[in-house]
Order: structure tokens, then sequence, then C-alpha cells
């Protein structure tokens, strides 16, 4: 398992939008994407469909 960007966890296997990975913990915090499962930065947001601007389209 990779490292964590966040917290430096050595459990991290989520995709991190802006790079790396992030580990359970850290993904709680911030926003994911429930069709990509891409975890982005909380302030990104979902735009107000529940889903990130890549995945938004498909809903």
């Amino acid at each position: 398992m990779a490292k964590c960007v966040l917290c430096s966890n050595k459990n991290a296997s989520y995709e991190y939008s802006e790079g790396g990975y992030v580990c359970e913990h850290c993904m709680g915090s911030n926003f994911t994407c429930p069709d990509c499962g891409r975890v982005f930065p909380r302030e990104t947001g979902d735009s107000g469909t529940g889903f990130c601007a890549e995945c938004a389209h498909n809903h």
C-alpha cells in the first residue's frame, strides 16, 4: 500500500484527486465521488450533484 499524502499513514489506498493516495481516516474528512471513487479536498465540493465534476454529466 501507498503512504497517505495527507497524514503519512502507510495504509493509503484511495486515489486522491491532487495526486497520490489517502488513507481511510483522511478519506472521511474529504469529498469522495460515489461514481469514480476518487477523493477530493472538501473545499472542492460536489457542485450540488453528489458527484465530482467529471462524473456529474452522467447523472
